[in-house]
């Protein structure tokens, strides 16, 4: 498992803050005039634009199943001519943070058995495991709450055959066969960023994570499945319908919030440099972040930039 991805989507794709105190996740706000349904083939497309320049953004979801064909014919058409492709946030890990990643580890062992804490949530726990990795049912007993968490989205997911490269991968490669330059919204270091995400979070957000994440695993994969067709149909609203896997985990932990808030600065930051460069580029983000209030779109608007809906642009 590539924890350190899990982590970054973790704090990362959460669309809104929450105070250090709080152990009560929200329902991300998106602006309704945002939510709108595509008119091109395939997924729905906004545009930011000024004088000159304008930047196509596709809203991209937490993961597809595997394997999944969607039509990519406006992504072509708008990456040819394009001056860049601007893509999420990354984290990077390299070997120097390996000890850093075998602490952020080991601080997410269990000290405790989760029996003695939460009796009712030990057992939708170990019921949840079970299904996701029949192999090691015993598994969580390993981990404390958010560990238990984060290994059970990615079993989950691998269980049900969806893919957190995706779309962004089939995106990626197709923006370098058009020789699109690819470049990242920003790039952080992965350690620092897990280091205190795992050293901060208290036993209680801990337990209101696990909980937010065994709501969306108990709900079953065929809900992400409608929501990922819907995406690639270019039905936003029902696609917003998609699991949120720990997204909604970030507010509740202490330190999240500032992760959150630079990458939407930092994706608002790289689309308005963009748009100094006369033409048009292309940009992926995750379609919770685009669409929120106060999210990326909402941002640049307030900027006096335009912004159109999938609705306004021609197919």
């Amino acid at each position: 498992m590539r924890l350190k991805n899990v982590v970054f989507a973790m704090a990362m794709l959460a669309p809104a803050a929450a105070s250090a105190q709080t152990v009560e996740a929200s329902e991300p706000t998106v602006v309704e005039g945002l939510v709108v349904d595509g008119r091109q083939p395939g997924p729905a497309w906004w545009s930011v634009s000024d004088d000159d320049t304008t930047i196509f953004v596709l809203g991209a979801p937490r993961a597809l199943p595997r394997g999944m064909a969607w039509d990519t014919s406006t992504l072509n058409a708008r990456l040819k001519g394009a001056f860049a492709y601007i893509k999420p946030p990354a984290a990077r890990a390299g070997l120097g943070d390996i000890p850093a990643l075998l602490r952020v580890r080991k601080s997410l062992q269990a000290e405790h058995p989760l029996e003695q804490r939460s009796p009712a949530l030990a057992a939708r726990l170990a019921r949840a495991w079970a299904a996701a990795d029949p192999c090691s049912p015993n598994g969580w007993r390993d981990w404390k709450p958010l560990g238990a968490a984060l290994f059970l989205v990615a079993k989950a997911d691998k269980g049900s055959k969806f893919d957190d490269r995706q779309p962004g991968k089939a995106i990626e490669a197709l923006a370098r066969r058009n020789r699109v330059p690819v470049r990242a919204a920003a790039t952080y270091k992965a350690a620092p960023m897990m280091s205190n995400l795992a050293r901060q979070h208290s036993e209680a957000q801990g337990l209101a994570c696990l909980e937010d994440v065994l709501d969306d695993v108990e709900r079953g994969a065929d809900t992400d499945r409608n929501a990922a067709r819907a995406w690639a149909d270019g039905r936003v609203r029902a696609s917003l319908a998609a699991r949120q896997g720990l997204d909604r985990c970030g507010p509740l932990l202490t330190g999240a919030s500032t992760y959150v808030r630079q990458a939407t600065d930092d994706e608002v930051r790289a689309l308005s440099e963009a748009l100094k460069t006369p033409g048009h580029a292309v940009a992926v983000y995750p379609i919770r972040e685009l669409l929120a209030e106060n999210g990326v779109l909402d941002q640049l608007r307030a900027r006096g930039y335009t912004v159109r809906t999938p609705a306004e642009l021609s197919p």
